[in-house]
């Protein structure tokens, strides 16, 4: 239908953006806050999701709707979160949810073999080959999400923790991570901590900084960064030998936030599947995810 309206959504655990179009033509975009129904709460989710498409659609029901969610690798997750998107968008006739990784590996590579790594605020891999379909870590911040803006923002916290007990000496990484959790002793820092449901953004908030102190030299800032990259290189190259592309000279995209941007943390994870996977080519995305998520949108009509 030459006037169908489309919508779609880049649901991530620090913001989400969505886009429309009518009839194939972009027409809007917004930007919300994070929906990551794993670290909020599927309701929490679901209703910045709704946030977003109901600004976008101005009131007029959207023909299709597809959702890329972090935190939706789980059956039960996406399920659930795709129950309380039917029930707020009745009449849009197709409407679905997926988690982000496919979305952003499409995002780069419109079709074909390929393997993406996330690094956002969690961290993921995941690779297509043929009918094979792998992911590696994603399993949140309890449990994973290595080498991620969390994990970062995390080692952070930790070394304050130490430089508290005499165990480390301080240095701008970790009194950028006093300042930003308002705590300049140890009974704060355990406090902000423990005191309420751990601030999994604001943790995670603490990446950018810490890469960029990296970037200028900072001793303890680059040893953060190291870890973070031969954790992501990790999970680039099991996804890679579990998909059968590891001596398929693979395309490599880089997704999220944290590889948006050169940094000493791209060119080191760079590295390391240049030199860890034969052949492989490290791509950057093409498109945003909302834009790919578009694409998905208007596929389903």
């Amino acid at each position: 239908m030459t006037d169908s309206i489309a919508v779609g959504v880049d649901a991530g655990g620090t913001a989400t953006v969505a886009a429309l179009s009518r009839g194939g033509r972009l027409e809007a975009r917004v930007s919300g806050g994070p929906a990551n129904p794993s670290s909020l709460g599927t309701s929490a989710a679901a209703a910045e999701i709704v946030a977003a498409v109901r600004r976008l659609t101005q009131g007029v029901d959207a023909d299709a709707v597809f959702v890329a969610a972090a935190g939706a690798g789980r059956d039960d997750a996406r399920e659930a979160l795709l129950v309380s998107l039917r029930s707020a968008f009745p009449h849009t006739a197709h409407l679905a949810v997926e988690d982000d990784t496919r979305v952003a590996l499409r995002a780069a590579l419109p079709a074909g073999p390929g393997i993406v790594v996330i690094a956002g605020t969690g961290s993921v891999a995941y690779a297509e080959n043929g009918s094979s379909r792998v992911r590696a870590g994603g399993a949140g911040y309890l449990l994973g999400d290595e080498g991620s803006a969390f994990a970062i923002g995390l080692a952070a916290l930790k070394l304050l923790a130490r430089v508290y007990d005499g165990r480390a000496s301080s240095d701008e990484t970790t009194e950028l991570a006093a300042r930003a959790f308002d705590a300049p002793n140890r009974d704060t820092l355990v406090a902000a901590v423990y005191g309420g449901p751990l601030d999994v953004a604001r943790v995670a908030a603490l990446a950018p900084s810490i890469i960029a102190f990296a970037d200028k030299g900072n001793r303890v800032s680059t040893k953060i960064v190291q870890t973070a990259a031969q954790e992501l290189g990790d999970l680039a190259r099991v996804a890679a030998r579990q998909s059968g592309l590891h001596d398929a000279s693979p395309s490599v995209v880089f997704a999220g936030g944290l590889l948006r941007e050169n940094s000493l943390l791209s060119f080191l994870l760079e590295t390391r599947i240049t030199n860890e996977i034969p052949g492989a080519a490290v791509v950057r995305l093409r498109d945003e995810p909302a834009q790919a998520a578009l694409r998905f949108a208007e596929a389903l009509l």
